[in-house]
Protein backbone atom coordinates (compact mmCIF):
# COMPACT_ATOMS: atom_id res chain seq x y z
CA UNK A 1 0.00 0.00 0.00
CA UNK A 2 2.69 2.78 0.77
CA UNK A 3 4.24 1.47 -2.57
CA UNK A 4 0.57 2.39 -4.17
CA UNK A 5 0.70 5.94 -2.36
CA UNK A 6 4.76 6.91 -3.70
CA UNK A 7 3.80 5.58 -7.04
CA UNK A 8 0.60 7.88 -7.04
CA UNK A 9 2.59 11.09 -6.20
CA UNK A 10 5.59 10.65 -8.13
CA UNK A 11 3.27 10.15 -11.24
CA UNK A 12 1.18 13.39 -10.41
CA UNK A 13 4.44 15.19 -10.02
CA UNK A 14 6.04 14.16 -13.39
CA UNK A 15 3.23 14.40 -15.59
CA UNK A 16 2.48 17.81 -13.99
CA UNK A 17 6.46 18.88 -14.99
CA UNK A 18 5.99 17.54 -18.41
CA UNK A 19 2.76 19.58 -19.10
CA UNK A 20 3.17 22.69 -16.81
CA UNK A 21 6.53 23.66 -17.11
CA UNK A 22 6.78 25.74 -20.53
CA UNK A 23 3.51 27.30 -18.72
CA UNK A 24 4.33 31.18 -18.59
CA UNK A 25 1.07 31.68 -16.54
CA UNK A 26 1.99 28.75 -13.70
CA UNK A 27 4.57 28.27 -10.83
CA UNK A 28 5.53 25.54 -9.73
CA UNK A 29 6.98 24.57 -6.20
CA UNK A 30 8.09 21.50 -4.12
CA UNK A 31 7.51 21.21 -0.22
CA UNK A 32 9.86 19.60 1.73
CA UNK A 33 9.26 19.04 5.71
CA UNK A 34 10.05 17.43 8.76
CA UNK A 35 9.19 17.34 12.47
CA UNK A 36 7.61 16.35 15.16
CA UNK A 37 3.76 14.57 15.71
CA UNK A 38 2.17 13.82 18.97
CA UNK A 39 -0.19 11.57 18.16
CA UNK A 40 -3.01 9.81 20.22
CA UNK A 41 -5.04 7.12 19.44
CA UNK A 42 -7.71 3.99 20.14
CA UNK A 43 -8.35 1.35 18.17
CA UNK A 44 -11.37 -0.52 19.78
CA UNK A 45 -10.18 -3.79 17.94
CA UNK A 46 -7.49 -3.73 20.60
CA UNK A 47 -8.73 -2.70 23.79
CA UNK A 48 -10.40 0.54 24.97
CA UNK A 49 -7.72 2.46 26.43
CA UNK A 50 -5.61 4.79 24.26
CA UNK A 51 -2.00 5.24 22.95
CA UNK A 52 -0.37 8.34 22.97
CA UNK A 53 3.33 9.27 22.43
CA UNK A 54 5.37 11.06 19.62
CA UNK A 55 6.15 10.08 16.23
CA UNK A 56 8.24 11.59 13.44
CA UNK A 57 6.88 12.82 10.15
CA UNK A 58 8.08 14.34 7.10
CA UNK A 59 6.26 15.61 4.14
CA UNK A 60 6.59 15.39 0.41
CA UNK A 61 4.70 17.96 -1.61
CA UNK A 62 4.18 19.76 -5.39
CA UNK A 63 2.07 23.12 -5.74
CA UNK A 64 1.19 24.44 -8.94
CA UNK A 65 -0.33 27.83 -9.22
CA UNK A 66 -2.35 28.84 -12.42
CA UNK A 67 -3.94 31.79 -13.24
CA UNK A 68 -7.12 30.66 -11.34
CA UNK A 69 -6.94 27.64 -9.36
CA UNK A 70 -4.01 27.01 -7.29
CA UNK A 71 -3.16 22.69 -6.72
CA UNK A 72 -1.52 20.79 -4.18
CA UNK A 73 -0.83 17.15 -3.88
CA UNK A 74 1.03 16.13 -0.43
CA UNK A 75 2.75 13.25 0.58
CA UNK A 76 3.14 12.54 4.28
CA UNK A 77 4.85 9.92 6.14
CA UNK A 78 4.64 9.04 10.24
CA UNK A 79 6.42 6.47 12.97
CA UNK A 80 6.58 5.99 16.29
CA UNK A 81 5.84 4.06 19.09
CA UNK A 82 2.46 4.78 21.53
CA UNK A 83 1.85 3.73 24.57
CA UNK A 84 -1.16 3.69 27.40
CA UNK A 85 -1.00 4.68 30.98
CA UNK A 86 -0.67 0.37 32.03
CA UNK A 87 2.84 0.35 30.57
CA UNK A 88 1.53 -1.49 27.05
CA UNK A 89 2.81 -0.13 23.48
CA UNK A 90 2.29 -0.37 19.72
CA UNK A 91 4.32 0.57 16.69
CA UNK A 92 2.19 3.08 14.82
CA UNK A 93 2.94 3.84 11.00
CA UNK A 94 0.55 6.16 8.66
CA UNK A 95 0.99 7.48 5.27
CA UNK A 96 -1.57 10.00 3.76
CA UNK A 97 -1.36 11.33 0.47
CA UNK A 98 -4.13 14.36 -0.21
CA UNK A 99 -4.93 16.81 -2.95
CA UNK A 100 -6.28 20.30 -3.02
CA UNK A 101 -7.85 22.40 -5.06
CA UNK A 102 -8.56 25.88 -4.47
CA UNK A 103 -9.97 28.54 -6.92
CA UNK A 104 -9.46 32.17 -7.14
CA UNK A 105 -11.10 33.76 -10.57
CA UNK A 106 -11.09 37.35 -10.84
CA UNK A 107 -8.86 37.77 -7.69
CA UNK A 108 -5.01 37.77 -6.68
CA UNK A 109 -3.70 34.39 -5.79
CA UNK A 110 -1.16 35.47 -3.16
CA UNK A 111 -3.61 36.91 -0.81
CA UNK A 112 -7.20 36.52 0.78
CA UNK A 113 -9.71 33.42 1.69
CA UNK A 114 -10.34 30.60 -1.10
CA UNK A 115 -12.54 27.99 -1.32
CA UNK A 116 -12.01 24.54 -2.71
CA UNK A 117 -12.20 20.74 -2.50
CA UNK A 118 -9.82 18.06 -1.01
CA UNK A 119 -9.02 14.32 -1.43
CA UNK A 120 -7.34 12.14 1.42
CA UNK A 121 -5.95 8.98 1.20
CA UNK A 122 -4.86 7.65 4.68
CA UNK A 123 -3.39 4.15 5.42
CA UNK A 124 -2.22 3.18 8.93
CA UNK A 125 -0.43 0.13 10.33
CA UNK A 126 -0.72 -0.51 14.47
CA UNK A 127 1.30 -3.89 15.46
CA UNK A 128 0.52 -4.39 19.41
CA UNK A 129 4.21 -5.30 21.23
CA UNK A 130 2.62 -7.19 23.99
CA UNK A 131 0.04 -9.49 21.66
CA UNK A 132 1.35 -12.81 20.70
CA UNK A 133 -2.27 -12.87 19.05
CA UNK A 134 -3.92 -10.71 16.97
CA UNK A 135 -1.53 -8.09 17.66
CA UNK A 136 -1.41 -6.56 14.11
CA UNK A 137 -4.17 -4.33 12.83
CA UNK A 138 -4.80 -1.78 9.85
CA UNK A 139 -7.11 1.18 8.18
CA UNK A 140 -7.73 2.20 4.65
CA UNK A 141 -10.04 5.61 3.51
CA UNK A 142 -10.47 7.24 0.87
CA UNK A 143 -12.69 10.61 1.24
CA UNK A 144 -13.78 13.41 -0.82
CA UNK A 145 -15.09 17.38 1.03
CA UNK A 146 -14.62 20.60 0.94
CA UNK A 147 -11.58 22.98 1.77
CA UNK A 148 -10.48 26.05 2.38
CA UNK A 149 -7.18 28.13 2.20
CA UNK A 150 -6.24 31.76 3.63
CA UNK A 151 -2.70 33.57 2.42
CA UNK A 152 -1.81 36.52 4.19
CA UNK A 153 1.44 38.29 2.90
CA UNK A 154 3.29 40.95 5.16
CA UNK A 155 6.57 42.82 5.76
CA UNK A 156 8.51 43.23 9.07
CA UNK A 157 11.50 44.97 9.53
CA UNK A 158 12.47 44.83 5.35
CA UNK A 159 11.72 41.01 5.35
CA UNK A 160 8.53 39.45 3.64
CA UNK A 161 6.45 37.29 4.98
CA UNK A 162 3.39 35.08 4.41
CA UNK A 163 1.13 33.51 6.81
CA UNK A 164 -0.67 30.30 4.93
CA UNK A 165 -3.70 28.21 6.03
CA UNK A 166 -5.57 25.33 4.87
CA UNK A 167 -8.33 23.59 6.11
CA UNK A 168 -10.63 20.16 5.13
CA UNK A 169 -13.35 18.12 6.15
CA UNK A 170 -13.73 15.05 4.30
CA UNK A 171 -16.89 14.26 4.32
CA UNK A 172 -18.06 10.94 1.81
CA UNK A 173 -15.54 8.14 0.53
CA UNK A 174 -14.97 4.43 1.09
CA UNK A 175 -12.73 2.53 4.13
CA UNK A 176 -11.68 -0.21 5.03
CA UNK A 177 -10.14 -2.02 7.67
CA UNK A 178 -9.20 -4.82 10.34
CA UNK A 179 -12.00 -6.92 11.46
CA UNK A 180 -13.67 -8.25 15.10
CA UNK A 181 -10.93 -11.08 15.51
CA UNK A 182 -8.24 -10.10 13.34
CA UNK A 183 -5.83 -8.34 10.98
CA UNK A 184 -7.93 -9.19 8.03
CA UNK A 185 -11.46 -6.97 7.26
CA UNK A 186 -14.79 -8.52 7.62
CA UNK A 187 -16.09 -10.89 5.23
CA UNK A 188 -12.63 -11.44 3.45
CA UNK A 189 -12.15 -15.04 2.57
CA UNK A 190 -8.65 -16.11 1.57
CA UNK A 191 -10.46 -17.64 -1.69
CA UNK A 192 -11.46 -14.91 -3.22
CA UNK A 193 -9.87 -12.82 -5.69
CA UNK A 194 -8.11 -9.20 -5.12
CA UNK A 195 -11.39 -7.69 -6.64
CA UNK A 196 -14.19 -9.92 -4.91
CA UNK A 197 -12.50 -9.18 -1.58
CA UNK A 198 -12.25 -5.64 -2.34
CA UNK A 199 -16.48 -5.43 -2.90
CA UNK A 200 -16.90 -8.30 -0.25
CA UNK A 201 -14.79 -5.69 2.34
CA UNK A 202 -15.18 -1.77 1.44
CA UNK A 203 -17.54 -0.16 3.81
CA UNK A 204 -18.48 3.27 3.26
CA UNK A 205 -16.87 6.77 4.55
CA UNK A 206 -20.27 8.71 5.53
CA UNK A 207 -20.79 12.27 6.99
CA UNK A 208 -21.05 12.68 10.90
CA UNK A 209 -20.73 8.76 11.11
CA UNK A 210 -17.25 8.97 9.94
CA UNK A 211 -14.79 11.92 10.47
CA UNK A 212 -11.83 13.10 8.91
CA UNK A 213 -11.25 17.28 9.81
CA UNK A 214 -7.82 18.69 9.16
CA UNK A 215 -6.05 21.79 9.84
CA UNK A 216 -2.89 23.80 8.60
CA UNK A 217 -0.89 26.89 9.84
CA UNK A 218 2.78 27.79 8.37
CA UNK A 219 4.65 31.12 8.51
CA UNK A 220 7.05 31.37 5.92
CA UNK A 221 9.79 33.67 5.27
CA UNK A 222 10.63 34.80 1.65
CA UNK A 223 15.01 34.39 1.24
CA UNK A 224 16.72 35.69 -1.14
CA UNK A 225 17.02 32.95 -3.47
CA UNK A 226 13.20 33.05 -3.82
CA UNK A 227 12.68 30.18 -1.95
CA UNK A 228 10.63 30.64 1.65
CA UNK A 229 11.78 29.09 4.69
CA UNK A 230 8.90 28.23 7.43
CA UNK A 231 7.76 26.94 10.78
CA UNK A 232 4.29 24.48 10.11
CA UNK A 233 1.33 23.23 12.79
CA UNK A 234 -1.24 20.59 12.01
CA UNK A 235 -3.69 19.03 13.95
CA UNK A 236 -5.72 16.34 12.62
CA UNK A 237 -8.89 14.49 13.88
CA UNK A 238 -10.43 11.11 12.69
CA UNK A 239 -12.88 8.74 13.28
CA UNK A 240 -13.93 5.38 11.35
CA UNK A 241 -16.93 4.02 12.36
CA UNK A 242 -17.78 -0.16 12.27
CA UNK A 243 -18.14 -2.80 14.79
CA UNK A 244 -14.63 -2.08 16.32
CA UNK A 245 -14.07 1.78 16.16
CA UNK A 246 -10.82 3.68 15.47
CA UNK A 247 -10.15 7.20 16.69
CA UNK A 248 -7.02 9.21 16.09
CA UNK A 249 -5.90 12.92 17.18
CA UNK A 250 -2.25 14.45 15.99
CA UNK A 251 -0.76 17.97 16.70
CA UNK A 252 2.60 18.39 14.64
CA UNK A 253 5.16 20.83 13.92
CA UNK A 254 7.72 20.72 11.41
CA UNK A 255 10.32 23.05 9.95
CA UNK A 256 9.63 23.46 6.06
CA UNK A 257 11.12 24.86 2.78
CA UNK A 258 9.55 25.59 -0.28
CA UNK A 259 11.65 25.52 -3.31
CA UNK A 260 10.67 27.50 -6.50
CA UNK A 261 11.31 25.13 -9.89
CA UNK A 262 9.86 27.71 -12.35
Amino acid sequence: MRNIFCSLFIFSLCSLLLVNKSSAQSNGDILLSTGIQFFAGNDEGFSSMNYRGNKSTSTLGFVLTRENKTLYFLGDFSYGVLANTAGATINELGVNYSHFTFYHRKKANDQGLFWGWSNKNSFHIRRHNNFSNYNFRYDYFSALGPAARYVLPFQWKNKTFTWRSMASWQLIGFQIKSGYTGAEPENYQTGNTLLNNFFNTVKPFTPLKDLDLGLSSALYWKLPTNNELGLRYQFNYGKLSGIKNVYRMDHSIDLSLKVRLW
